[in-house]
């Protein structure tokens, strides 16, 4: 069961942790009511995230790098700083990415473990309310047991009583 939750988590893991790149896009839309003086204006703003993974952030990374040393390889001062500003960013992509994956698996770990230990306390308190329900069950049948020998000596002792009144009667007939 342990397998299966952490191939799972694992699964899960490997498609939800990705570097995210967030772009905003704000939309601006007139709102006219047929009012002379109720004009009013909504501004409206949507976030669109692309999942970008490690691999893409590496790749966009070395493509960056090659791109800066042939900027710098041509002496254009221009084209150098906007490869330099282009690197820069994608490294920044690329450590957020690995930063998010490890966070991400250490979270998964967390997770299994907490789980684990819930299910390990969970066993030992069904166990223990298992011992104390077989303890009372004991109990119960010795205090049934003690009580049907002693309805058994008693109708003995009735059985016994009433022969020797019949016998008594009898005799005196």
């Amino acid at each position: 069961m342990k397998k299966l939750f952490v191939l799972v988590a694992v699964a899960s893991l490997s498609f939800a942790t990705s570097c995210k790149q967030e772009t905003a896009k704000t939309t601006e839309t007139n709102v006219t009511v047929d009012s002379l003086a109720n004009d009013s204006t909504a501004i409206v703003t949507e976030t669109t995230t692309t999942v970008l993974s490690e691999t893409d952030a590496k790749a966009k990374l070395d493509q960056a790098k090659v791109e800066l040393d042939a900027a710098k390889a041509k002496g254009d001062k221009v084209a150098t700083e906007a490869a330099q500003k282009a690197y820069d960013d994608a490294n920044t992509a690329w450590t957020s990415a690995k930063a998010a994956v490890t966070g991400a698996a250490q979270d998964v770990k967390d997770g299994v473990n907490n789980a684990a230990e819930k299910v390990d306390e969970k066993a030992t308190k069904a166990k223990e309310d298992i011992k104390d329900a077989a303890k009372d069950v004991a109990k119960d049948a010795k205090e049934v047991g003690a009580k049907a020998k002693q309805d058994v000596k008693e109708a003995g002792a009735k059985a016994k009583e009433g022969y020797n009144n019949t016998l008594d009667k009898l005799k005196a007939n």
